[in-house]
């Protein structure tokens, strides 16, 4: 989980240079530290402070909440890592969220999802589900209170709905990164694009992983992708902007971004370690 400084912290303390602490202090039950890191992203670095709090999150009528601190990031900085750019350029379209249901970061992983943090009722499976975001967006930012909420994120798995979804063991890309991924090939046109996967609410875009001697670039709009993921239906959707869909040089592994949540569904079961997608949900 990563905040942005200014929004937790006094404006003071947040510069493009760092957090302005010389100590670990306590700010309304968050405890920022002086411990600094640099969080690596499929394209990008966030630049900020550890921290620890108690963190709530859900809806107003049911929260939920961790049973413990959890560690975070406060974060004063994201670059582009290829040009440098700092995030929220032309490069970075806005109205992403991201829910990292597994991965951690930062010294010894340290940084992990609250998902893990969170006790669910009897009967059910400690993890989650989302279900369709559906594709209606318009700009806003949870500050202004202007975004739309949508009833996706649903915590405590219950057998009746794991049943509708193709669950497999999860992998691990790389182990660097403790994501879950699946084996999956995007074409277009072209020969498949084989690599583990990782299906990221978290990205907005499509990135596929290309041999480091090729340059990035992106597809134009109206090329139609055919995503193939072992265990799992093919997936088929036409792109609508540049760049949707980016070739990266250099990626260790495929990101399908927020696209494919729009109209299908993504479980994480942590007690027996399956992922599994649905479509059409």
């Amino acid at each position: 989980m990563t905040i942005e400084c200014r929004s937790v912290l006094p404006a003071e303390l947040c510069s493009p240079d760092g957090i302005n602490v010389t100590e670990s202090r306590d700010f309304d039950g968050i405890v920022v530290t002086t411990q600094k890191v640099v969080m690596h992203y499929g394209t990008y670095d966030e630049y900020g402070n550890v921290a620890s709090a108690r963190v709530a999150f859900g809806s107003p009528d049911s929260p939920v909440s961790t049973d413990r601190r959890v560690s975070f990031l406060i974060r004063y900085k994201q670059v582009r890592r290829d040009t440098g750019e700092i995030v929220g350029g032309p490069l970075w379209p806005r109205g992403i969220f991201g829910i990292s249901p597994i991965g951690g970061d930062g010294p010894h992983q340290m940084i992990r999802s609250p998902m893990s943090a969170v006790n669910v009722a009897t009967g059910l499976h400690r993890g989650y589900y989302l279900s369709a975001i559906g594709s209606k967006w318009k700009e806003c930012t949870n500050e202004e209170g202007n975004c739309p909420e949508v009833e996706a994120l649903h915590i405590g798995i219950p057998n009746d709905v794991k049943k509708s979804f193709k669950m497999q063991k999860w992998n691990r890309a790389s182990p660097q990164y403790n994501f879950p991924t699946f084996e999956s090939c995007l074409s277009w046109n072209s020969e498949p694009n084989c690599r583990p996967t990782l299906y990221d609410t978290g990205n907005s875009n499509i990135m596929v992983s290309a041999d480091t001697s090729k340059l990035y670039t992106s597809l134009d709009a109206g090329t139609k992708i055919l995503v193939k993921t072992e265990g799992q239906d093919d997936w088929n959707f036409t792109t609508t902007y540049k760049p949707e869909v980016e070739i990266v040089p250099g990626l260790e592994h495929n990101i399908v971004g927020i696209r494919f949540f729009e109209k299908n569904s993504l479980l994480v079961d942590l007690e027996t370690q399956e992922i599994g997608l649905r479509l059409g949900h």
